[in-house]
């Protein structure tokens, strides 16, 4: 069998080329940093993108409802909303059918802004995979979808790394057994 060991800097170790998650967290970082630079004119990060793209979908459900859809945790999902209301791309209105509830919604604003990110979109998707043919993209994409699943990825998630469940003492003042950066456990 061939040796796919790529030549690595001085003093790294090599790692062989055809290790699937080294090529797939190589291929994630990348792809997040080059959408992350076409947003930025935006003024805008993936995850307000990502919330954009689920929300115009999804106008007039509850937080809690768009939450749970897209595999949010409530506390994440508060700050998100609360960023896109201060760009002026999302308000939140009283629930009719449930006043303790708040539906969202887009603004003009967030509406024109959803257009722009649709396009970054196509750009960015066009870019990434312009080495492919149709097939190839196609068989790519479906393969993922397996892996993705394999690993119980939501399949209408968003990305970015998911709060962790930790075993914590009832003293150490954990909130709901999540930890991740800055939380307590970690």
């Amino acid at each position: 069998m061939e040796d796919l060991t790529r030549e690595s800097a001085p003093g790294a170790p090599d790692v062989p080329a055809d290790r699937l998650s080294f090529l797939l967290v190589q291929l994630g970082m990348h792809g997040a940093r080059r959408f992350g630079e076409r947003l930025a004119p935006l003024g805008l990060e993936q995850r307000h993108a990502g919330m954009l793209i689920r929300l115009a979908a999804n106008q007039g459900r509850s937080q809690q409802a768009i939450a749970e859809m897209i595999g949010v945790n409530a506390t994440r999902m508060v700050f998100l909303v609360d960023e896109l209301e201060k760009l002026g791309l999302v308000e939140r209105r009283r629930n009719p059918a449930d006043r303790r509830s708040h539906a969202l919604y887009l603004t003009d604003q967030g509406l024109a802004t959803v257009e722009q990110v649709r396009a970054i979109t196509a750009g960015h998707e066009a870019e990434f995979g312009a080495g492919l043919t149709e097939a190839q993209r196609a068989q790519l994409v479906s393969l993922l979808h397996v892996v993705a699943e394999q690993q119980g990825l939501h399949p209408r998630g968003m990305p970015g790394l998911p709060p962790t469940r930790v075993r914590c003492p009832a003293d150490a003042g954990c909130l709901a057994g999540l930890a991740g950066p800055g939380w307590p456990g970690r």
